[in-house]
């Protein structure tokens, strides 16, 4: 009896492993009628902002940014009694439409921040960051700082 029991367990066993094999191979030898598009990673970055025109001081509320044209730059809140020359040093970059600051602390250290840019012309900056917090900035002229 106990034979019997192991004849039947060998049969189907080797049964299932020709029945595995023969799906495997009937499946693996026929072509995929859809095969997904590979997207590139420039195809999130469609949107092109021009940086120069990033060139300059930006004000939102009193906090100001100034970007210069060698992508340095410096912070500043006047809501904290903070003056350009106490500001804090930025390192900026624009790629597509992904925009990086780099905060140099007085402290030591540097904190990265990037934001998605919305809107960028000559008077106008908005840009949001991943929470979805947008900032609308507005072009300053040099004249209206000395004021």
């Amino acid at each position: 009896m106990k034979k019997k029991l192991w004849i039947t367990i060998i049969i189907i066993l080797a049964a299932a492993g020709i029945g595995v094999a023969a799906y495997y191979i009937w499946f693996a030898d026929h072509k995929k009628y859809y095969q997904p598009e590979v997207l590139e990673p420039e195809v999130f970055h469609d949107v092109e902002f021009d940086e120069d025109l990033l060139i300059g001081v930006w004000k939102e509320g009193e906090l100001y940014y100034r970007y210069n044209e060698d992508g340095t730059g410096v912070t500043w809140d006047l809501a904290d009694d903070v003056q350009e020359d106490e500001g804090t040093e930025v390192e900026w970059t624009l790629e597509h439409n992904l925009f990086t600051h780099l905060y140099h602390m007085e402290i030591g250290g540097i904190i990265p921040k990037t934001y998605n840019m919305k809107v960028l012309d000559l008077d106008v900056m908005e840009y949001e960051d991943d929470y979805g917090v947008s900032h609308k900035f507005s072009k300053v002229e040099e004249l209206q700082l000395l004021n």
